[in-house]
């Protein structure tokens, strides 16, 4: 498995990653403008994993921000494809992203969640060194 950060996104990349956005979440779907649109900012990263054959079978997205705070980031989207779970790929994913943000200096300070159902995320997480926060998290579609 080869781990990149993504900068350019072809039609079957595109096919590939929606696929995955499917295994991620039931009520998300890909648009293709926004997938672009991740690649081409500076603030946001998308790290794929590929297998052999050059299959994207897992990605992880990483958004930076400066707030009067710091410098901070969250990992998003984390999701493997079902047939490579258990393999540390999410784990994989996920070091790439953190190293990614350590040699770059573009956070302090990695926030990541997780839905509570996740349970071998949410083990994985915890086993990296990722502390749960005691916080609520709101949304609102505006």
């Amino acid at each position: 498995m080869q781990i990149t950060r993504m900068t350019l996104c072809t039609d079957e990349d595109f096919r590939q990653i929606e696929t995955l956005i499917g295994v991620l979440s039931t009520s998300c779907k890909a648009n293709r403008e926004i997938i672009d649109e991740v690649i081409a900012k500076e603030d946001s990263h998308l790290f794929v994993a590929r297998n052999e054959e050059g299959k994207i079978v897992g990605m992880t997205t990483v958004c930076c921000f400066t707030i009067p705070t710091g410098r901070h980031a969250t990992i998003e989207d984390v999701v493997v494809l079902p047939e490579c779970q258990g393999t540390g790929l999410g784990r994989r994913l996920v070091e790439a992203a953190l190293d990614y943000l350590r040699s770059t200096g573009k956070a302090y300070k990695v926030d990541l969640t997780s839905k509570p159902a996740r349970v071998a995320a949410n083990a994985l997480y915890r086993k990296m060194g990722f502390k749960q926060k005691e916080t609520n998290v709101y949304t609102l579609d505006v």
